[in-house]
């Protein structure tokens, strides 16, 4: 017994030594690295007429930059107390916009920011500029629920995530909504539409403005896992097909048997921005029964993409008898704009009719709030 009494002794005075040893270790890495818990940085600071700060800390930089879409070029930051680097800009326009810092010439997203830009490759954080008037800012009105979903990919063989909106008053309902097929853009996750586009919050806000059909909005991940080919050349069509079979095989059938959606061709909507946008084209008009509402924002088919697979529907009756809303939303600035244009003169040669918005500003997620903003209103009506 006094055996035991000592060994549990020794144990219990090991356990001390240990446990101080890890403490002190870890005090000794809160010197050396800064404590994580007392962050001295607050960014973006939004300040009056527009002004916002933006600042990091970082005591080893020798050189840090500002990119974002609300200003041309990039902007350096100053270093100043507590290795902390800052700079203020003027930003006329309140939206939501992306933006990242440079440090030595990596970009990260602002570590004191809780708002990320979900996206496969460049990390970007998102400055929100409070204005009660815009359709993205929360408001006193019933609020709908995404939920996170996974379902089973026969055509890619794997498991894939989609997010699903679905209005307020649906889960005390019986009622079938029509559903919105959502794409987002290359390197975007299915998440991007949500966090960044903002659909829930604008639907909301539309809906109870009486102004949108209430419906349930499908976000997936436009990525098919094979490289995404440049939208002007014949490849981007192969890719184009597969996210096709994978939406009318896969994704269709798990929402369908998963919530309460409508199944007729006037009941769905497909829209989509960049690379998601020339996915819901392909897919529309490859599957025009499935389909009679179809919305591109800052995206298009090529001719020739056109002609080889879809030449025998491009005839006046294609808008007069099967699309109910065929829409095109571009920037001015856009990358895309002369493609889109001539996707659009295409049509025109063709007597197909389109609605279209042509706006200021380039490829940008502040135009594809706009765009969505614009067709929702126009959906199911």
């Amino acid at each position: 017994a006094r055996r035991q009494r000592q060994m549990c002794i020794r144990d219990r005075m090991n356990r001390c030594i240990l446990t101080s040893c890890v403490a002190l270790l870890w005090c000794l890495l809160l010197q050396a690295q800064g404590n994580p818990w007392n962050n001295p940085v607050v960014s973006p600071k939004v300040g009056l007429n527009g002004e916002v700060t933006f600042a990091i800390q970082d005591a080893h930089a020798k050189r840090v930059e500002l990119s974002g879409q609300f200003m041309d070029g990039l902007r350096s930051l100053t270093k100043g107390e507590n290795d902390v680097w800052s700079v203020t800009v003027k930003i006329d326009k309140p939206d939501i916009y992306p933006y990242s810092f440079i440090v030595d010439g990596v970009q990260v997203a602002d570590p004191s920011n809780m708002l990320l830009f979900p996206n496969e490759r460049f990390k970007a954080s998102l400055l929100e500029m409070p204005d009660s008037s815009a359709l993205y800012t929360v408001n006193d009105v019933p609020h709908g629920k995404v939920s996170y979903c996974i379902y089973s990919s026969n055509v890619l063989g794997m498991n894939r995530p989609l997010l699903v909106y679905t209005p307020a008053g649906y889960e005390a309902g019986k009622k079938q909504y029509p559903v919105l097929y959502l794409v987002s853009g290359t390197t975007d996750t299915e998440e991007t539409w949500f966090k960044v586009g903002r659909v829930n919050t604008i639907l909301d806000n539309l809906i109870a403005q009486g102004k949108a059909e209430p419906m349930i909005v499908v976000m997936p991940y436009g990525y098919m896992m094979n490289g995404t080919p440049m939208p002007s050349s014949m490849e981007a069509a192969e890719m184009y097909t597969v996210f096709s079979e994978e939406m009318v095989k896969c994704v269709i059938p798990f929402v369908e048997s998963s919530f309460r959606v409508r199944t007729d061709r006037e009941g769905r909507a497909i829209a989509g921005f960049s690379r998601g946008g020339g996915q819901s084209l392909f897919t529309a008009f490859s599957h025009l029964d499935k389909f009679a509402w179809l919305a591109s924002y800052s995206a298009y088919l090529t001719p020739q993409v056109m002609d080889h697979y879809f030449k025998e529907l491009m005839v006046p009756s294609l808008s007069e008898s099967k699309l109910k809303l065929l829409w095109f939303g571009v920037g001015k600035s856009d990358f895309l704009y002369q493609d889109v244009i001539k996707n659009l003169d295409y049509f025109d040669n063709k007597g197909i009719r389109y609605k279209s918005l042509i706006t200021e500003g380039g490829h940008t997620w502040m135009n594809a709030r706009t765009y969505l903003a614009e067709t929702v209103q126009q959906f199911f009506k």
